[in-house]
């Protein structure tokens, strides 16, 4: 009967927790932030169609010898209509076209960095809450082991073996303890409304394994090159270029033709104009300079770009080197030991004060050294969570 129970048990509860992918697919889905960025895309696509349109052609009215002295008698007032086009003429509309067109892309790109911090975000709360909850779990063996202390003493203390200071002093660590416990269950319970804010959706439970990651270095390195950040820089460059281009195109980008239609008491007349730029102020000139100097500084940025991408992952890989020789130190080396030394102690344990209290106080030492790989383990976390961002997913 017992097995049937607890069965359904761990089903309902697995019904309450997510992946942290799961938590990611949702905010992906769900924010108000990638929708806006999302529908700034859709927009450039109208930006892309607009480029390769024609200017829209001019309508004109004409009235002509419409005199404003009252004496003057000859009525030869001419009435008529004009209709003018600029035709675009070399490869300025394609051109137009591939600026708009590279807008998209640097819209996409700047969604794919949104993206990209969001889960980094995302991976940190998740982990740092996992941790904590181990941590809470570590601290509630702790108040057990003082609850127990204090009782010790107060059982002594009326037969005069244990003094007020002991059983005062335990009092107030307990509070202490509490105090630690109140800040990490507020920051845990913080931590998941910050999942919420990004989600929008309440989150209870979060399940997954805090494992040590085994971490590809080449594929963080291969993965990096691709990084939004760099590719909107290659991006921004390749504009810069076509805008260089496009004003020396202006040049000689558009002939204007225009067909007049008149009339007047005697006869009915046609007018042909055709017109055109004459680049004799060198504007064009001056605007494609500024392309180009706008493309060497990107492609200068562009290096420096790559080569603090490169540094900062390398930062991150070496933290996570840190941490995880420190975190296998404690687990498998340092609290083995520990417990090794528990074990022979309590297999000695008399009933005296010193005997129970060093009793207590080892497990309590055990306890330190737990809470200090789970401290470890936090900043591994940490960096790994940043590293998903600056790795450009490489690490995962």
């Amino acid at each position: 009967m017992k097995k049937l129970v607890f069965i359904p048990l761990i089903l309902a509860s697995s019904l309450f927790s997510t992946s942290i992918e799961n938590i990611v697919e949702k905010s992906l889905q769900n924010n108000f932030d990638i929708k806006s960025l999302e529908n700034s895309i859709q927009i450039t696509n109208f930006q892309i169609k607009q480029a390769k349109n024609w200017e829209n052609p001019m309508l004109s009215f004409k009235a002509n010898d419409i005199m404003l002295n009252k004496n003057y008698i000859k009525d030869q007032k001419e009435y008529g209509i004009e209709l003018s086009q600029a035709i675009p003429v070399g490869n300025k509309l394609e051109l137009e076209e591939s600026i708009a067109r590279k807008e998209k892309i640097l819209q996409e790109q700047a969604l794919e960095d949104k993206k990209l911090e969001f889960e980094s975000k995302i991976y940190l709360y998740s982990y740092t809450i996992l941790i904590l909850e181990n941590r809470l779990k570590l601290l509630d063996e702790y108040q057990k082991n003082l609850n127990r202390l204090e009782e010790l003493y107060t059982k002594l203390y009326s037969y005069d073996k244990a003094s007020l200071n002991e059983i005062l002093n335990t009092q107030i660590s307990k509070y202490d303890l509490q105090m630690q416990i109140n800040e990490l269950k507020t920051t845990k319970d913080n931590l998941y409304l910050n999942l919420e804010q990004l989600s929008y959706e309440k989150i209870d439970k979060i399940d997954e394994s805090l494992n040590i990651k085994d971490i590809n270095k080449q594929k963080v390195e291969e993965a990096l090159i691709f990084h939004p950040k760099i590719q909107t820089l290659q991006t921004t460059s390749q504009k810069y270029k076509d805008t260089a281009k496009l004003e020396e195109a202006k040049k000689f980008s558009n002939v204007t033709l225009a067909l007049e239609y008149m009339q007047n008491k005697e006869q009915d007349y046609a007018n042909v104009t055709v017109s055109m730029p004459l680049p004799i102020y060198n504007t064009e000139n001056i605007n494609k300079l500024k392309a180009n100097l706008n493309t060497n500084e990107t492609n200068n940025k562009l290096d420096s770009q790559i080569h603090n991408l490169r540094l900062q992952t390398n930062i991150y890989l070496n933290n996570l080197d840190k941490y995880k020789t420190n975190y296998k130190i404690l687990e498998e080396k340092m609290i083995p030991l520990k417990k090794k030394m528990q074990k022979v102690l309590e297999e000695f344990i008399g009933f005296d004060k010193e005997s129970l209290k060093e009793n207590l106080n080892s497990l309590n030492e055990l306890i330190d050294y737990e809470i200090k790989a789970s401290e470890q383990l936090e900043k591994y976390f940490e960096n790994y969570s940043e590293l998903i961002y600056y790795s450009n997913k490489g690490v995962k």
